[in-house]
């Protein structure tokens, strides 16, 4: 299973792009932030039309205003802005920059804002509920939608969830196998929305100081967990960033959960050049994040919007295949079964869980380099898509008589691909032996017993 989350914009949108996509990886993101809903729906029936396993994450428009503009705005250092998505009207030599949503509660200690995930900075001189005035630090040009981050904001999850509800509506007739959540600060509003989508995995992403704060409870009800490191480090400045990307990656894995390392991962090899190789901090930096325990890394303007995609891809599916990944130090020790599992040492595991409940457990616990999933859960496969080294296949209801059988002929069908690493693998599933009772099974099986 690729590590590759790739994102589809304008310069992958053709149906040709897609095809030589999805030979990489069968995991792509769509983000509805950008785009009409039609767009969207297109290029999600395109995808499903090549290769309908392919999982697609549709990222959801969130609450952090965006720039609601229709074309360019240049700006001169020291000029003055006044932001706000109310009528407004400006004096003289200050411009104005209208906005997609309402400010978010700013605190007194916040004195700077910034524009695209921390690329242009801007110094706050006035304040309140309804706007911002500013003076830009440096000459530059804003492009449309492009969002605002004002450090350790707090964002108003009622809005949140209006707008996230709002879109999930209009996005019906869109194909997608996930969702993912901007700025989550609270395992609240996931639990509103896992109510209803019962069978879309629910991704959050940790954008704010907020999220921050309250990211164990936040993974102990998500199906995983994406960092956006932009939207991050302009939220709680770039001091605190790496501190805080090993905080969440920590209590991700603690909780068995796949972790998305997202922004600028190839951002060198995105201009025109079609260069081949990227710089030599973007390998140290994606090192950093496969040491972490990072199951997708993912592109987003460097397929979404560059030319250079596909040498992008190229590259970076080269890298991913030849990089080692750092064991998991986070072990769970609670229980007898799973120190055993944890002593696998690295071997293949194949499971076989009916809704999937297990597989928090195996990943929490096992440096397995290979695990082959067997479900009855449409969810479960979708949510072992967004999971390193992982495959899984849907298979019919559990039977609940000759179970042995049932699970002989599906290893066998998938034979080939189990005992590609090793001629051993061991064999976890759920057993019942009597009514109102389970136990977790451990066997080490052979290629040989296949045959």
């Amino acid at each position: 299973m690729s590590k590759i989350l790739t994102t589809i914009g304008p310069a992958t949108e053709s149906y040709k792009s897609l095809k030589k996509i999805i030979k990489f990886t069968k995991v792509l993101r769509l983000n509805g932030a950008h785009g009409k809903i039609s767009w969207h729906r297109r290029i999600s029936k395109n995808i499903k039309k090549i290769d309908n396993e392919s999982e697609i994450l549709l990222d959801l428009p969130g609450v952090k205003p965006r720039l609601n503009i229709s074309h360019d705005i240049k700006i001169k250092i020291n000029e003055l802005v006044l932001l706000s998505n109310k009528p407004f009207k400006t004096s003289l030599g200050i411009k104005k920059l209208p906005l997609t949503n309402s400010l978010p509660k700013v605190p007194k200690k916040s004195r700077f804002l910034s524009i695209n995930d921390g690329k242009y900075k801007f110094k706050i001189l006035k304040k309140n509920k309804k706007s911002i005035l500013a003076k830009s630090l440096q000459s530059c040009v804003l492009e449309p939608k492009k969002g605002i981050n004002i450090p350790f904001s707090i964002y108003n999850e009622n809005l949140q969830k209006k707008i996230y509800f709002k879109f999930l509506k209009k996005a019906k007739n869109i194909k997608y196998n996930a969702i993912g959540l901007s700025y989550v600060q609270s395992p609240k509003i996931i639990k509103n929305l896992k109510t209803k989508y019962k069978n879309t995995v629910v991704v959050s992403k940790i954008e704010n100081i907020e999220g921050l704060n309250n990211i164990n409870e936040i993974t102990k009800i998500s199906d995983a967990i994406m960092i956006d490191r932009g939207d991050l480090s302009a939220e709680i400045g770039e001091n605190g960033l790496f501190s805080a990307i090993e905080k969440i990656s920590k209590f991700t894995k603690q909780n068995g959960l796949p972790l998305i390392m997202a922004t600028e991962n190839l951002e060198s090899m995105t201009n025109k050049s079609k260069i081949l190789n990227p710089s030599k901090s973007e390998i140290v930096s994606l090192s950093y994040s496969i040491s972490l325990g990072a199951d997708k890394i993912m592109l987003s303007e460097e397929t979404a919007v560059s030319d250079n995609w596909e040498n992008i891809i190229k590259w970076m599916d080269n890298f991913l295949k030849n990089k080692k990944t750092k064991k998991n130090k986070d072990l769970n020790k609670s229980k007898v079964f799973w120190n055993a599992v944890k002593n696998l040492n690295n071997i293949p595991i194949v499971c076989f869980s009916k809704k999937g409940y297990a597989l928090d457990k195996i990943r929490g616990s096992s440096n397995t380099k290979n695990l082959t999933v067997f479900t009855e859960s449409k969810i479960t496969k979708s949510k072992s898509a967004f999971s390193g080294n992982t495959s899984c296949f849907l298979t019919i209801k559990f039977p609940k008589k000759n179970i042995d059988l049932f699970i002989y002929k599906s290893i066998k069908k998938k034979k080939k691909q189990i005992f590609n690493l090793s001629k051993n693998v061991a064999l976890i599933y759920v057993a019942y032996p009597r009514k109102n009772s389970r136990a977790n099974t451990l066997s080490i099986i052979s290629e040989k017993d296949f045959k």
